[in-house]
């Protein structure tokens, strides 16, 4: 596939036919997300690929668990919002533990350059805070990792669904991959969730904003 078509047919796909993602497909994918560039060459990333359904379950009903906390504390306060917050839980999970394929994405802090020299001359934390949190040097490599990962997905035929809705639940996910001693996590954190398989036929996808919108051009 041309790399132009694997970018148009890119999109989030929610629903899966039947069918695994092969060992040998899944590497193919991982190798493509290794080659990605990262700032200080950190190559910051480490995916946790899960098939075990039990394992999936886990996760899910950690979010839920997580959600439904937030939510009794909401229901007091605004119970249509509460009960908005408890539908939204079960959308995002009941897609992922279905999916073949779930991939828990971890990274590393990155602290961009100029940070130590700030800190070094007592700058306060609220500007080293800025600096960390404005760009994210960190994310951005991560994102072209994820991204390289997602359009060799497309070139194999799989369909994919990049997932931060489920953040607010992070630690309880990152207990629950670390109660499986899963290698090469440590000094890690969960970034997002990404869920691949063979895509649905006809996925639907909201439409792009135009050329002209998203750009300017400066002679």
């Amino acid at each position: 596939m041309e790399l132009i078509d694997a970018i148009a047919r890119r999109q989030s796909v929610r629903h899966y036919k039947e069918g695994d993602v092969p060992d040998e497909d899944m590497l193919k994918i991982l190798d493509a997300a290794r080659q990605a560039p990262s700032g200080k060459n950190m190559q910051n990333w480490h995916y946790v690929v899960i098939k075990n359904n039990g394992l999936k379950d886990r996760i899910a009903g950690a979010i839920c668990k997580k959600n439904e906390g937030i939510c009794r504390e909401m229901d007091s306060i605004d119970r249509e919002k509460a009960d908005r917050f408890r539908k939204f839980a079960k959308n995002f999970t009941v897609f992922f533990t279905q999916a073949p394929v779930l991939v828990a994405i971890m990274t590393q802090t990155y602290l961009p350059s100029g940070y130590r020299e700030l800190e070094l001359i007592g700058t306060d934390e609220k500007a080293l805070s800025s600096l960390v949190n404005r760009g994210n040097p960190g994310l951005q490599s991560l994102g072209a990792s994820v991204e390289n990962l997602y359009l060799r997905a497309v070139d194999l035929g799989y369909g994919a669904c990049w997932i931060t809705s489920a953040n607010y639940a992070a630690k309880e996910i990152e207990d629950i991959l670390r109660s499986e001693a899963i290698p090469g996590i440590e000094g890690y954190f969960m970034a997002a969730l990404l869920t691949m398989g063979l895509p649905e036929d006809n996925p639907k996808s909201p439409p792009k904003k135009s050329l002209k919108e998203i750009y300017t051009l400066i002679k």
